[in-house]
């Protein structure tokens, strides 16, 4: 799922968690996959918005503590994203595809991969979100960063100028 210029984790962590209800006790890892999609807006390209039409795919595993309380959970995340130029319709496409740690005990989100990446023809890479990060799910805040992510830093210039 995207949600620009939040990473799509923060949005799939409720879900993650709401599909993962407390069990008596630490057992087995519990499986769950699922997926959605919709149309979100991206950015403002000045004459134009441009939106995402997503699809977004998950498969996990989710761990508790002997409590039963949720305390993890791993997933594979993979999908494809659609960005829209709303007024003429124009559109490009591409796919993402990673792996994610959701650790509810640091309180920690690390996802490493592809969140994003699209190339065309004559043309070259158009945008890209790739690489590792690290999430503090109590803040929103990025504690680390490597790679080239366009969610994050916000970086659309090339996508409105393929688009216009």
């Amino acid at each position: 799922m995207r949600i620009p210029p939040l990473p799509a984790v923060i949005t799939l962590l409720p879900l993650a968690l709401a599909v993962a209800p407390p069990v008596a006790s630490a057992s087995a890892p519990v499986h769950d996959e699922g997926s959605e999609s919709g149309f979100v807006f991206v950015t403002d390209c000045g004459d134009f918005e441009i939106w995402d039409d997503y699809e977004t795919n998950w498969s996990s595993k989710v761990f508790h503590d002997d409590e039963g309380s949720t305390t993890r959970v791993v997933e594979h995340v993979w999908g494809s994203d659609t960005f829209v130029n709303t007024t003429s319709g124009e559109s490009v496409s591409g796919t993402f595809n990673n792996g994610e740690i959701v650790d509810l005990t640091e309180p920690t989100v690390t996802q490493n991969g592809s969140n994003g990446l699209i190339t065309l023809p004559g043309v070259g890479l158009v945008f890209v979100d790739v690489g590792r990060y690290v999430l503090n799910i109590d803040t929103f805040e990025f504690t680390f960063v490597k790679g080239k992510h366009g969610f994050i830093d916000e970086d659309y210039t090339r996508l409105c100028e393929v688009l216009s």
